[in-house]
């Protein structure tokens, strides 16, 4: 199978909403999954799993002790008892043999709020041995509260606007200069930074991506401290939270000015010492 998104070769997150058709997220979801859990890939030349160690062939019988499948039990969707007898219950012990204890959440647009909610203790103070992979045709439906604890990749979508003449680049370097900025700006100089996003505001495909990318940047501050070992600071969640709850505003027709105004004065606002 090709190989992961670039996102999923780094390091490893506790929990991915994976966003794309049902075949491009089940195929990366489970080769993900088998892959985390290779007791051969450190020693692999590629990013796929060896297929030969133990967990390789145990997870190809379909009964490997430490990867679960998470669905709903009800045609109303997945549920809060599913959450709590599917998951909380299970990450409570550790692993059965192997490194991770995996759990691969498909349909995860179907979860209702209180399933979400009732995932948020889990997700925010994980077990160092837990991985959640939710698996999504669409990501509309997730609690904020859910999205901004988790590194969002979208499948068999191409990086570039190709209705936009404005370069990947350009608006990558607004969204790593936004997030490391805004925080030393004052009302003024956000309100004149709103004019570096006007240009975007033709193309819901290009704002939507440049979105992507500001979110993108303040979850590799996140998942760089995890990996150091440091203090990760609840802020750095609400600041996702905060580009997440935009760009679905902006998804419904909101209002552009307004929306992204707003925006920037949250991410602003939101100070680390208070």
């Amino acid at each position: 199978m090709a190989e992961f998104p670039v996102i999923l070769r780094g390091t490893v997150s506790h929990a991915y909403i994976l966003v794309g058709g049902f075949s491009d997220r089940l195929a990366i979801g489970y080769a993900f999954a088998k892959w985390l859990n290779c007791q051969a890939k450190d020693t692999c030349l590629t990013n796929q799993a060896c297929g030969l160690c133990l967990s390789c062939r145990v997870f190809e019988s379909g009964n490997h002790p430490d990867i679960f499948n998470v669905t709903g039990t009800k045609a109303t969707g997945i549920g809060v008892d599913d959450v709590r007898d599917r998951i909380v219950s299970q990450m409570a012990t550790q692993p059965f043999k192997y490194k991770y204890k995996i759990f691969i959440v498909d349909k995860a647009e179907t979860l209702t709020p209180a399933a979400q909610n009732a995932l948020l203790k889990t997700i925010e103070e994980p077990a160092p041995y837990g991985v959640f992979l939710f698996l999504a045709a669409h990501a509309h439906t997730l609690l904020p509260t859910l999205l901004s604890r988790c590194v969002m990749v979208k499948l068999g979508e191409k990086a570039n606007t190709s209705d936009s003449n404005l370069p990947d680049k350009e608006a990558q370097a607004l969204a790593d200069e936004v997030a490391l900025t805004i925080k030393e700006m004052d009302v003024l100089e956000v309100m004149a930074l709103y004019r570096r996003f006007e240009p975007y505001k033709e193309s819901r495909e290009s704002i939507a991506n440049l979105l992507d990318m500001l979110y993108l940047s303040f979850a590799r501050r996140i998942t760089q401290a995890v990996a150091k070992g440091e203090e990760v600071h609840h802020i750095w969640y609400d600041n996702i939270a905060v580009v997440q709850h935009t760009k679905q505003v902006l998804s419904q027709n909101g209002n552009f000015q307004l929306a992204i105004e707003l925006m920037l004065l949250k991410l602003s606002g939101m100070k680390e010492n208070t």
